[in-house]
């Protein structure tokens, strides 16, 4: 409770049909009656029921609060909260100054780094007992397969140290990758040239200890191909990046820079050949496919990116298509951060929001730019002091549609 009002809002508000809202969340129907139950000396209704599942709660003897989402996005949030790692802290053991003498200033100390990380490791007895039944640390489902992307010649190769060169380099399976084995294998299998490279492990897996692909036997197939990130700073892998999302049943990297038979000499020309660039579409492309998955404080890390690195025509077009990605967040946090049901961040104040943090980050940028440098709206200054102030932020940010259906 917080100024005599429930911070997780409740008691809710009845609700004769269960809806989703815009955001993907659910409104479960309450019904409107006299059924209540007086606890504590509070009247409580349908308003006060939390959402819980019958099976759970009796199962595991605890309250359980199930709800349903909707939202496109949860996908991100997920990924995001499994991959921080569990609870840690950090901390220094080291010898009391009373026991060192003068003496010892002068010797050298050595480190054993990693007999300190074992000795100071805290294990948990969740932990401890995990893994000593041997049960799995995790598992991944459906199959992700990664795809490699690189120039021809440029494939990365892992060696030990002690690797002869001589006999690395004989090695029948040397500088082999999805997308040599690819190439190489729609010159002499006819069943998957219609397919794109992103498209191929739809009916082929690959088989990592022989470094090849192999026809699936099954129709029934569940794996999921993802090409390798390729920043838009790359240069010629980023466009060889786009053509293996279009280009068909290439037999060599001459074949993917090769549009209505006519032989490109990059693969960025190839790209605006099949309209795939110019007018700015790879950067648009390029946010839109990120916006799936990054968070949005990562997405205004990448819109800067395009920015100072790359070479966008029409920034305004950029901003204006960004925008909307960007706002999640900041949009999220403010809702639920406030007692108030119906506070909905405005769309403008929405927007210097994004605007500031965009311009604090190109002010810590190397080299050091301003929107002002390129041509994009700055924040407005009476509003600086306005958007940390989060009273006015919730007084001025209202849903004037329900406050005036409601009037």
């Amino acid at each position: 409770m917080v100024d005599d009002k429930c911070v997780k809002r409740f008691p809710t508000p009845f609700n004769p049909l269960t809806t989703f809202d815009e955001n993907g969340y659910v409104h479960y129907k309450r019904r409107v009656g006299s059924y209540h139950v007086l606890q504590s000396g509070i009247i409580t209704d349908n308003g006060f029921v939390v959402p819980y599942n019958k099976r759970l709660c009796s199962r595991f003897d605890a309250h359980i609060n199930v709800e349903y989402c909707g939202w496109n996005m949860m996908i991100k949030y997920l990924f995001k909260y499994i991959s921080k790692g569990v609870d840690r802290v950090r901390f220094t053991l080291q010898t009391s100054e009373a026991n060192i003498t003068a003496s010892s200033s002068t010797i050298t100390v050595v480190v054993n780094e990693i007999k300190s990380f074992l000795d100071g490791q805290y294990i948990c007895p969740c932990k401890a007992a995990w893994r000593i039944l041997n049960f799995p640390i995790h598992e991944r489902d459906p199959h992700v397969q990664v795809l490699a992307v690189h120039l021809e010649g440029m494939q990365p190769t892992i060696f030990k140290e002690n690797s002869q060169l001589g006999s690395l380099i004989d090695t029948p399976n040397f500088g082999v990758t999805t997308l040599t084995e690819w190439l190489h294998n729609n010159q002499h299998d006819v069943r998957g040239i219609d397919l794109t490279y992103n498209d191929y492990p739809s009916k082929y897996s690959w088989d990592n200890k022989d470094k090849r692909w192999i026809h699936r036997t099954t129709t029934t197939n569940t794996t999921i191909s993802r090409l390798a990130y390729v920043h838009p700073t790359a240069g010629e892998l980023f466009y060889l990046r786009i053509l293996l999302f279009h280009q068909k049943g290439c037999k060599s990297f001459y074949d993917i820079r090769t549009v209505r038979e006519n032989t490109y000499l990059n693969f960025r020309d190839a790209c605006e050949a099949l309209g795939l660039s110019g007018n700015d579409k790879e950067w648009l492309t390029t946010f839109k496919e990120a916006s799936s998955w990054a968070t949005s404080s990562e997405l205004c890390s990448l819109f800067c990116h395009l920015l100072l690195y790359c070479e966008v025509g029409n920034l305004l077009l950029l901003w204006e298509a960004a925008k909307p990605k960007m706002g999640d967040d900041i949009a999220h946090t403010f809702t639920s951060n406030s007692t108030d049901p119906n506070v909905i961040l405005r769309v403008d104040t929405l927007e210097q929001q994004i605007l500031l943090e965009i311009q604090e980050t190109l002010l810590a940028s190397t080299p050091s730019k301003s929107l002002t440098d390129l041509g994009l709206p700055m924040p407005s200054p009476s509003l600086l002091s306005f958007l940390r102030n989060r009273l006015l932020l919730e007084e001025t940010n209202y849903d004037t549609n329900l406050l005036n259906s409601q009037n």
